[in-house]
């Protein structure tokens, strides 16, 4: 019996929605859900290997307690009943000694974390981590520094975009198939895209303008645009007198760094910086100078973020067509969100412990930064850790320095993880229990925010 089963895919944070195409309980094909007309059946090569995922006969397929040393390899399997008595009495005398706040759980983050949420949040922890730590944070707490509000307040309508501008942004040879579609869309228009990297990318083949610059000197480039843009009177008047506050402030600042400037920390030539701002402002407020996906990790990252939502703001691009948009969500139509778990089970009232939110108040608690985890650990400041749960999350592949990570890991009485695949976390925790694949899980229902809401669903194909 043949059948199609309308899902998300869940090979990658992007979630595209998907049709399985099912034949006797066994998955045959996986496509972009053709009535999408952003995906018109198109799919990237990594959700066309989620067969793969689901058939790899040396996926895990038991729960495993470790029996020799930690990362030895030597497992026992065992059944479900035995794995999760085990975890519950060790998680239990950690509980009784230290309380709930000794445990720690990461998870790769998305729309699906309510119940592992609310587990970890209902035995009194508040210790919750996800992958962001590796990804997002400099974007996020760039947007936040500005607006008050994360890097998911905005989406992009790229469909209506004149010119758009990526730093490093690899659109082609990653996996947005919406993004990417819309984006070859706005270059079949006529439009411009200005792509900024240190490489010559896919996308750099198919810009209008290319950029090589010195590796780390984003940031410097976007000063010498602003220094010119305000110079030169190019910014939306209107826009900034309503919506602008610190203008004089920025004008100040960026009084020295000069395209002249600019053209020495990055080796692009000072009258194509120059070129290029009157050329984009003559396309505002259609304009979007991306804050980049999640940019390389050196230091003053953050503010090359900072400043090209700095210039969107210079532009007039928020809430303008072919600019940033505030995402939409069941409140914007006048209806009500749905309920999730999470929000019927108080919070916790001890602080995390790596101090987001409180010690380091720059940093925004949500998701907190799991790298500050392995100090407190090592430090039992300001309370000991004794247990980690990882949830589809491989810190010690993600992370620097895997050796120091281990050294922290040993300090604990209990590292579980649950995974589709036998991962380098997972190889060095007590229990491995294996996790169903996407494909073979429905999910609770998500809201999905965008210039319209709507709500998604995973269903089990």
């Amino acid at each position: 019996m043949k059948q199609s089963v309308f899902s998300i895919c869940g090979m990658c944070s992007v979630r595209c929605p998907i049709r399985v195409e099912v034949e006797d309980g066994i998955v045959k094909w996986i496509e972009g859900n053709p009535h999408d007309p952003g995906m018109a059946g198109r799919l990237c090569a990594k959700g066309s290997a989620g067969l793969a995922m689901v058939y790899d006969y040396e996926r895990p397929q038991n729960p495993l307690i470790r029996k020799g040393k930690r990362g030895d390899g030597e497992w026992e399997k065992t059944s479900w009943d035995e794995a999760l008595d085990y975890i519950s009495s060790k998680l239990k005398a950690i509980i009784d000694e230290f309380g709930g706040k000794a445990v720690a759980l990461s998870d790769r983050g998305g729309p699906f974390r309510d119940i592992h949420r609310s587990f970890l949040r209902a035995i009194g922890s508040p210790n919750y981590f996800n992958h962001d730590c590796t990804c997002a944070r400099n974007v996020q707490h760039a947007a936040i520094s500005l607006f008050g509000s994360g890097r998911k307040t905005f989406n992009y309508d790229f469909k209506n975009c004149k010119h758009l501008v990526l730093y490093g942004r690899n659109v082609f040879e990653s996996l947005r198939v919406k993004a990417a579609n819309a984006i070859m869309g706005l270059l079949d228009r006529g439009g411009k895209l200005t792509y900024i990297d240190v490489r010559a990318s896919g996308t750099a083949v198919k810009s209008t303008r290319f950029w090589m610059v010195r590796p780390g000197t984003d940031y410097a480039l976007d000063l010498g645009i602003i220094h010119t843009v305000i110079r030169d009177k190019l910014y939306d008047a209107e826009f900034v007198n309503r919506w602008v506050f610190g203008f004089k402030e920025l004008e100040a600042f960026v009084t020295p760094y000069t395209p002249e400037w600019a053209s020495k920390e990055t080796g692009i030539p000072s009258e194509e910086i120059v070129a290029f701002a009157h050329e984009v402002a003559q396309d505002k407020p259609a304009v979007i100078f991306h804050p980049g996906w999640m940019l390389a990790r050196y230091r003053d990252s953050f503010y090359s973020s900072r400043t090209s939502y700095i210039l969107n703001a210079l532009m007039g691009s928020y809430e303008a067509p072919g600019g940033l948009f505030f995402q939409k969500g069941p409140g914007d139509a006048g209806k009500k969100g749905l309920n999730a778990l999470l929000d019927t089970i108080p919070k916790p009232k001890d602080k995390r412990v790596d101090g987001c939110g409180w010690k380091y108040k720059h940093f925004e608690s949500g998701p907190g930064l799991l790298h500050l985890l392995y100090p407190a650990i090592l430090s039992q400041d300001p309370y000991p850790v004794k247990a980690y749960i990882v949830f589809r999350h491989d810190p010690l592949l993600a992370l620097p320095d895997p050796e120091a990570q281990k050294k922290a890991l040993d300090k604990l009485d209990l590292i579980v993880a649950i995974d589709s695949n036998y991962s380098e976390t997972g190889w060095y925790a007590d229990v491995l229990l294996p996790s169903a694949t996407y494909l073979e899980k429905s999910s609770v229902i998500r809201t999905g925010k965008g210039l319209k809401p709507q709500f998604d669903i995973r269903r089990q194909a």
